[in-house]
C-alpha cells in the first residue's frame, strides 16, 4: 500500500483526526512517520470535512515552522488519494521510542507505572520545557502535552509532537470548528482551566502536565488520581486538590521537591511558574542539588566502608540461562521471560542477585554466575537489528578479544546484568559494565529473540524491563559468549 509517494510499513496509531503510518521514503528507504486526515465518522459529522482539513493544515503549518531540536521537524506535506477520496497528509521524522512507553503507560492511565533515574527524568522535563519555550514564544499552546506525545531518540534526546489541539495567540475557535461538550486534551495532563475553557488558556497550561509527567517519571504515581487526591486530603483533615508528596514515594527526593511540585501542577494557573523558563531554572537547581546530595552521601560510604561493593554473595549461585534465540509472542512473552505486570523481570534475590562481573583487562567482563562473557562497551552508535548482528559478525572477524563466537544475547542473558533504576546511595556503586554512557544508545539493547517476522525483543538497562520493536528501529548492542564455569 501507497499513499502518495510513500511505501506503508504499518500502522501507529488512530486518533480522532486521523491515523499515523509508518512509511518508507521513495528511493532512499528511510523510515517517517505519516499522519493522514483520516477522521472518526463521529468526528467528521459534527464537524464537517473542510474545517477538519483547514485544522489538519494548521497542525502542518504549525510544526514545520518551529525549528527546533526538542520539536519534531515535518519533511514534507502533500494530498493523497486514499478509499476513493483526496485527503491531506504530512511526513515528520520517525522514532520507535516514547515516554509513554517507556514509563508503561497504558490504556488505564491511572495505573502504576515504571520509575526513571532522577537524571534522565529531570533531563527529558528539560527538553520538553526548552520544546514549550520555543512553541509560546511563538504564541503557541500545544494543549495536549503527555507522555505518549513526547517521543524519545536513540541518543535520549525529545522530540515533542501532536500539534493538533494547539492554539495560536490570539486565536479564537469558530462554534463550528469544534463541537459543544468536546473536551481539547487528554485526562490527568489537561489542567483544569482547559476544561472550563480551552480557548481561554496560556502557556501556563502546558507546564501543569510536565509537572504531573516528570511527578510519575520519579515516582511511579499519577499524583491526580481521584482515588489518590482523596487519600490526601483525608490524611491532611482539608479539602484541598494538593497531590501527596512526591517526597513519600521516594528516597531521590525531599521537601523542596514536593514544592515545585505543588507550584508545577496547581489548580490556579496564577499559582504555577510564570512561565517554561523559570520552571525550568528552578528544576536545575534542583538537579543541582540532588546531585551535590549523591556526592554527600557516596563520599560518607567511602569513608565509613571503602569503596561500595556489590554483596560477597551477589551472583555466587549459578543461574540457568537460555542461549539460543526464540521467538516469543507478546501474550506469551511474560511468562515466558519471568517478568512481573511492567514487564520487569522478577528477581528472586533482590539487589543481591546483580552479578560481580570480573574484568579481563582485555575489554571483556565475566560473570561467573550466568556463564557469560561480556564486551566491556556497548556499540558506538544505535544500529537496526540488521545492524546488529553485521556488528557482532565484525567482531567475530577481527578476533575481539581474542574469540569469533560472539551473539547477540537472550532476553534471558541480558536481564541477568539488570538492577532497578538507582535511588541516593545506590548511585554509588560502580555501573556494571563501568560505560553507561549519556545516551541510549548504552541503554536500550537489541537481543537475539524475536516476536515476530519483524520485530524483535529489546531490554531496557536502566530502567529495567522489556519490550519489542520491529527491526527499523536502532538500538544498542552489548555481545556476549558462552564460558565454561570455573569448579
Amino acid at each position: 500500500m501507497k499513499i502518495g509517494r510513500y511505501e506503508v510499513r504499518g500502522l501507529l496509531g488512530r486518533g480522532g483526526m486521523g491515523a499515523v503510518y509508518k512509511v518508507a521514503q521513495p528511493l532512499t528507504g528511510r523510515i517517517a512517520a505519516l499522519k493522514l486526515l483520516r477522521p472518526a465518522d463521529v468526528l467528521e459529522d459534527l464537524m464537517g470535512m473542510d474545517a477538519l482539513a483547514a485544522a489538519f493544515e494548521k497542525e502542518a503549518r504549525m510544526m514545520a515552522a518551529l525549528d527546533h531540536p526538542n520539536i519534531a521537524s515535518v519533511w514534507d506535506c502533500d494530498t493523497a488519494v486514499v478509499g476513493g477520496e483526496r485527503r491531506p497528509f504530512f511526513v515528520m521524522e520517525y522514532y520507535c521510542l516514547n515516554l509513554g512507553m517507556l514509563l508503561g503507560e497504558s490504556y488505564r492511565v491511572e495505573a502504576p507505572t515504571r520509575r526513571l533515574p532522577l537524571d534522565r527524568a529531570v533531563g527529558y522535563a528539560l527538553q520538553t520545557l526548552d520544546a514549550l519555550a520555543r512553541m509560546h514564544h511563538a504564541g503557541i499552546v500545544h494543549r495536549d502535552v503527555k507522555p505518549f506525545n513526547i517521543m524519545v531518540t536513540g541518543r535520549d534526546e525529545v522530540k515533542l509532537i501532536d500539534f493538533g489541539l494547539s492554539r495560536l495567540r490570539g486565536e479564537t475557535a469558530p462554534v463550528q470548528e469544534r463541537p459543544r461538550g468536546v473536551k481539547v486534551g487528554s485526562p490527568y495532563y489537561a489542567p483544569p482551566e482547559q476544561e472550563r475553557d480551552p480557548d481561554g488558556v496560556d502557556g501556563r497550561a502546558d507546564l501543569f502536565p510536565v509537572g504531573i509527567m516528570l511527578y510519575r517519571m520519579l515516582t511511579g504515581v499519577l499524583p491526580n488520581d481521584d482515588t489518590l487526591l482523596a487519600r490526601e486530603a483525608a490524611r491532611s483533615g482539608n479539602g484541598g486538590q494538593r497531590i501527596p508528596p512526591a517526597s513519600r514515594y521516594s528516597d531521590d527526593l525531599d521537601g523542596a521537591w514536593d514544592e515545585f511540585f505543588h507550584t508545577a501542577t496547581a489548580e490556579h494557573a496564577q499559582d504555577r511558574f510564570a512561565d517554561a523558563h523559570t520552571m525550568a531554572a528552578e528544576l536545575r537547581r534542583l538537579r543541582d542539588r540532588w546531585r551535590g546530595r549523591v556526592r554527600s552521601v557516596c563520599n560518607l560510604l567511602d569513608d565509613e566502608t571503602g569503596p561500595v561493593r556489590a554483596p560477597e554473595d551477589a551472583g555466587g549461585a549459578p543461574r540457568v540461562v537460555r542461549r539460543e534465540p526464540c521467538k516469543v509472542g507478546v501474550h506469551e512473552a511474560r511468562s515466558r521471560f519471568g517478568l512481573d505486570a511492567l514487564w520487569r523481570p522478577v528477581f528472586p534475590g533482590g539487589a543481591a542477585s546483580l552479578p560481580l562481573l570480573e574484568d579481563n583487562g582485555d575489554g571483556t567482563v565475566r560473570d561467573e554466575a550466568s556463564g557469560c562473557m561480556w564486551v566491556r562497551g556497548s556499540s558506538e552508535y544505535p544500529l537496526t537489528w540488521q545492524e546488529a548482528h553485521e556488528y557482532v559478525a565484525l567482531l567475530n572477524e577481527t578476533g575481539f578479544a581474542g574469540y569469533a563466537d560472539w551473539r547477540l544475547p537472550t532476553v534471558e542473558e541480558l536481564t541477568t546484568v539488570l538492577r532497578e533504576p538507582p535511588m541516593l546511595g545506590d548511585y554509588c556503586a560502580a555501573p556494571v559494565f563501568g560505560d553507561t554512557g549519556t545516551h541510549g544508545a548504552h541503554d536500550v539493547l537489541w537481543t537475539c529473540d524475536r516476536k515476530s517476522y519483524m520485530a524483535a525483543w529489546f531490554v531496557s538497562a536502566s530502567m529495567g524491563f522489556v519490550g519489542w520493536q520491529d527491526f527499523t528501529c536502532r538500538f544498542g548492542v552489548r555481545a556476549v559468549r558462552s564460558v565454561q564455569r570455573r569448579a
